[in-house]
């Protein structure tokens, strides 16, 4: 891959994210170790108190209270009401809050809660643990990387926040409540993705009685298939995962993708084709369509040549028309081969006769001549 088409901004999202997250865990574990000397010091202060040093606000307190009143409620169902606490509600109101307010008190200026600007660019470099980054850095360096590539370093981060900011205004608008995440933003690139490529494969893998398998799929399957679930989870309710907002970016970045290709300001090359190509492919009549016109057209000149054979004999040769009967059928512009390993790979033509390396076990494959 050139230089200058090597996606060193997407690399660069990657690495801040796994950045923000560790000064994130750093915090929270610093302060989650400070809080049982925190409920020491309010034992014995007004929640009203606690609340109002904090910074909480009237709403929320309301919610907080609403749901340790629940919580004591349930217990009392499993537990003799003489065992329960007597000032267990009022404990669990003050440790949700510390935890909230204290705990997170570091990032929580950059979580999405409301129309705040830290918060809506900046909970797309927050996490809620290790398997969300790591999911989330996957699909990133899997889309993002192709996307970056295409549409240039210098334009690839603006997009990316514009992105995260559409799916975080998306969620507030149609679910409301805090988010983190980028997940949302990577949509929006899987969005583009979708639009940019929607011919490539993606080589999958899974694990069946512990011997690790893959099989390769369709992007736009694959694409399809998250889609529809996160349409699925936006009708279910959502629950703890924003799906509004993953619509939000995907949509966004559908969107975006197209306009680019309208405005040209991204370009196809001869061997890749669009969404929007394989959608005009697709609507265009197939040559046993034409064939009946053709052979009636055909018929006609045929018979005009028979009526008047003197005029065309005495025609100069500049004068006669050739007539194309059957359309130019494009010659395939992909090379495929297998790698020695057993990997199936699939190359332009254009680099045939070059030396390239495998994906799976990293050896120099020649690309055969076409």
């Amino acid at each position: 891959m050139p230089e200058e088409r090597r996606p060193f901004i997407n690399w660069l999202i990657i690495v801040a994210a796994i950045a923000a997250f560790v000064f994130q865990s750093i915090s929270i574990h610093e302060r989650q170790a400070k809080l049982p000397d925190m409920m020491k010091e309010y034992a014995d202060r007004p929640v009203e108190d606690v609340a109002k040093e904090f910074g909480v606000e009237e709403k929320r307190l309301r919610e907080i209270e609403q749901a340790a009143e629940e919580t004591s409620g349930k217990l009392k169902k499993f537990m003799p009401e003489k065992d329960v606490p007597a000032k267990f509600e009022e404990e669990l109101v003050k440790k949700t809050i510390l935890s909230e307010y204290f705990v997170f008190g570091k990032i929580r200026p950059f979580i999405l809660s409301g129309w705040d600007i830290k918060g809506l660019f900046g909970y797309i470099w927050l996490h809620g643990g290790i398997l969300h980054l790591l999911g989330n850095m996957l699909f990133l360096w899997v889309f993002g990387n192709a996307v970056c590539a295409k549409i240039g370093n210098l334009r690839y981060l603006p997009i990316y926040l514009g992105l995260g900011l559409i799916s975080g205004i998306t969620h507030l608008v149609f679910t409301g409540g805090n988010a983190l995440g980028a997940s949302g933003a990577i949509n929006g690139v899987v969005g583009m993705y979708l639009v940019f490529f929607p011919m490539n494969d993606i080589t999958c893998y899974f694990v069946l009685f512990l011997r690790p398998r893959e099989f390769t799929l369709s992007s736009i399957w694959m694409i399809l298939f998250w889609l529809v679930f996160d349409v699925w989870g936006a009708m279910k309710g959502g629950g703890q995962v924003a799906y509004f907002a993953h619509l939000g970016g995907f949509a966004g970045g559908f969107v975006l993708a197209i306009l680019m290709l309208k405005l040209k300001i991204v370009t196809m090359e001869r061997y890749e084709k669009s969404l929007l190509q394989v959608l005009a492919d697709y609507r265009k009549p197939s040559v046993d369509e034409f064939k009946p016109q053709y052979e009636g057209y055909l018929g006609m000149i045929q018979k005009e040549l028979q009526e008047q054979p003197e005029s065309i004999a005495t025609s100069s040769p500049a004068e006669q028309e050739t007539i194309a009967l059957e359309p130019e059928i494009p010659k395939e512009e992909f090379i495929r081969f297998t790698c020695p390993c057993g990997k199936r790979l699939k190359m332009p033509s254009k680099y045939a006769g070059r030396m390239g390396r495998c994906p799976k076990c990293n050896a120099r494959v020649r690309v055969p001549d076409k």
